[in-house]
């Protein structure tokens, strides 16, 4: 059984990608179990973990090179904006267990947020509605709504707007 789950798992972050068709590759998700809303877009490549976990709501951008680990669960709602080469973890390792225990806990990303370009989420982490998390950015603690953080580990470095209304989807089918 786990060389199939594994088998599995190869096609869909190693051949998937490969299709220029967004819808196709969408459609392949969803059969595996992820969840995705509509109007989403999905660029490519992708690396996803356990994708039956992982749900995305409407009107959501995720952008190419991006890894999406649904081991602990992961909730992407309406709106959110997941730039190039993000990286959101849901399981790791307790660095302090003799016995290098493995631990999970879901992220949750509220809508509106912005997730920048190379940006890192830690499991457990909940980013707060219309947050931003700067270029780079190192998260392990829970971003408050309309917060803008930044560095390693994230700090608070200023606040955004709260009249948003955008759509950060975009229609790029053969990408």
């Amino acid at each position: 059984m786990k060389i199939i789950k594994d088998f599995c798992m190869a096609v869909l972050n190693f051949v998937v990608p490969l299709v220029p068709i967004q819808f196709l590759r969408k459609t392949m998700y969803k059969l595996v179990g992820m969840k995705i809303g509509r109007d989403t877009t999905i660029l490519r490549p992708v690396y996803l973990y356990n994708p039956y976990s992982i749900k995305i709501d409407n009107n959501c951008a995720i952008n190419d090179h991006v890894v999406l680990d649904g081991r602990g669960g992961l909730e992407i709602e309406e709106k959110v904006n997941i730039s190039p080469y993000v990286k959101i973890y849901t399981a790791e390792h307790d660095l302090n267990s003799p016995e290098f225990e493995y631990t999970s806990k879901k992220v949750i990303i509220k809508k509106y947020a912005w997730i920048s370009t190379g940006s890192i989420i830690m499991p457990g982490v909940t980013i707060g509605e219309g947050a931003v998390i700067a270029g780079g950015a190192v998260v392990t603690k829970d971003v408050d709504d309309y917060t803008i953080v930044g560095g390693i580990p994230a700090v608070k470095i200023g606040e955004r707007s709260r009249n948003l209304n955008y759509n950060p989807n975009f229609k790029r089918y053969f990408h």
